[in-house]
């Protein structure tokens, strides 16, 4: 699948916003076609204390023998009066299902069915 930048689509994909608060990552969608970006991915705050924020992303990984799976990440950085960016805690990815295909769809209704309580990086930063 090609990244489709044309404006009329990134509005379009700017204004998908899950039932609990998952949107379209736009900059990685945008700026970063490698690795894992090629397909739009949802991305969530899931998690702020003084010192860092945790995030959670819902992405299509398609592998090189053309089977792809659904999978969450977790991750999180720290927060500083310089606003340079690092990472905090180490990247935490659970696969959720099996697919060859990538549809909108599914990712926002494996999107909509997640309880972020059940995500142990989120429970465990909640304490």
């Amino acid at each position: 699948m090609a990244r489709n930048l044309k404006p009329a689509n990134l509005k379009k994909l700017s204004q998908i916003k899950t039932t609990n608060g998952f949107r379209i990552d736009l900059a990685n969608y945008m700026y970063n076609p490698s690795y894992d970006h090629e397909y739009p991915n949802l991305l969530k705050l899931t998690h702020k204390t003084t010192t860092e924020r945790f995030y959670t992303t819902i992405k299509y990984f398609k592998r090189h023998n053309g089977t792809g799976y659904y999978s969450t990440e977790t991750y999180s950085h720290k927060i500083n009066p310089s606003n340079s960016w690092s990472i905090a805690n180490s990247l935490k990815e659970t696969e959720l299902e099996e697919s060859n295909r990538f549809s909108m769809k599914r990712l926002i209704e494996l999107a909509e069915q997640i309880k972020l309580e059940s995500i142990p990086a989120i429970a465990e930063a909640a304490r």
